[in-house]
C-alpha cells in the first residue's frame, strides 16, 4: 500500500516552500480547485472548458495562457459558434494574436454544433451530463458510469482523445485525474505505475489519483492542480512558482519533500 497522504503532504508542503506567496495565500488560491465537484455550469460554461481543453492539447500550458482572452472572445458561446463557417476561420487564421491551429479551430465549431444537438435533446448540457447518472443520491460516485461518460465524449465530441476526454472531465469537477505526462511521470517515480509501461497506464494512473484524493480529502481536481504544478515546466503566475520540481530533465531532487519514496532519485 502507497502512503497517499504522507507523499502528497510532501508535495503540497514543498511547493508552498517555493512559492513567493505566502503559505496562507497559496492555500487561499488553491481553495478554488476544491469547489470544482458538486457544481453546475452553464450550457456556455461547460463549452467554454472544452474550447480550452481543445486548445491546450499538445501545447504548452504558458503559450495558451497567453492567448485565452483572444480565444475566449473568439469562442465566447456555442450559439455564436456554431455559425462559424470559412470567413471566421480565415479571420482566426489572420489574427496575430490568436493560436494559427486549424484543427483545434474547426474541431470547436463542430463542437458547437454537437453542442446544440445535445441541448436540443436534453435541456441543457448538465442534464446530458446528469443523465449518465455518474453520483447517485447518497452521494457515490459510479466508476462504471464514469467510464461510459468518457468514452461518449470521446465518440461525439472533435479532438478528445483518450487523455484530453479525461482532462474534460476533471475541468467540470467529475472525479478523474488527467492523465498526462507530467502526472504519469511523478507517479512512475513514486512506484504507482510501471516505468516500462508509462504511457499506455492511462487507467492505472486515474485509479492511483482516486485514491490519493480519498486518502488526503480532497477533491481531485485539487490534487491534479498539485501534481501538474510540482511537474511543470516554466514558471507558474497564480502560485508564483520559478518552476516545478520533478522535471522531466534537470529535476530539482535536491529541494523534493518526497525524495525518499521516489525510485528515480537516487538513479541520477
Amino acid at each position: 500500500m502507497h502512503p497517499y497522504k504522507i507523499i502528497f503532504d510532501g508535495l503540497h508542503s514543498t511547493l508552498k516552500k517555493n512559492s513567493g506567496l505566502s503559505e496562507e495565500e497559496f492555500d487561499k488560491r488553491l481553495d478554488k480547485y476544491k469547489k470544482f465537484e458538486n457544481r453546475d455550469y452553464s450550457d456556455d460554461e461547460y463549452f467554454d472548458k472544452l474550447v480550452q481543453v481543445v486548445f491546450y492539447s499538445g501545447f504548452k500550458e504558458q503559450i495558451v495562457n497567453a492567448k485565452l482572452d483572444i480565444i475566449k472572445s473568439y469562442f465566447s458561446n456555442y450559439q455564436k459558434v456554431l455559425n462559424y463557417g470559412e470567413h471566421e476561420i480565415k479571420e482566426m487564421m489572420q489574427d496575430e494574436k490568436m493560436i494559427k491551429n486549424r484543427d483545434k479551430i474547426e474541431s470547436c465549431i463542430k463542437n458547437a454544433r454537437t453542442f446544440k444537438e445535445l441541448i436540443e435533446e436534453y435541456g441543457s448540457f448538465q442534464r446530458y451530463v446528469n443523465s449518465f447518472k455518474i453520483k447517485d443520491s447518497f452521494g457515490n460516485y459510479s466508476f462504471e458510469n464514469l467510464m461510459l461518460f468518457k468514452e461518449e465524449i470521446e465518440f461525439n465530441f472533435s479532438y478528445l482523445g483518450t487523455t484530453t476526454s479525461y482532462h474534460f472531465m476533471t475541468d467540470i469537477g467529475l472525479p478523474v485525474l488527467k492523465p498526462d505526462r507530467v502526472v504519469k511521470r511523478i507517479f512512475c517515480r513514486l512506484g504507482f505505475i510501471d516505468t516500462q509501461e508509462m504511457d499506455k497506464q492511462i487507467l492505472k494512473t486515474i485509479i492511483q489519483g482516486r485514491k490519493m484524493s480519498e486518502a488526503v480529502g480532497w477533491p481531485i481536481r485539487a490534487v491534479d492542480i498539485i501534481l501538474i504544478r510540482y511537474g511543470q515546466v516554466g514558471k507558474d503566475e497564480e502560485f508564483d512558482l520559478e518552476g516545478g520540481i520533478c522535471l522531466e530533465a534537470n529535476p530539482k531532487c535536491h529541494i523534493c519533500g518526497v525524495k525518499k519514496f521516489c525510485h528515480f532519485a537516487g538513479n541520477i
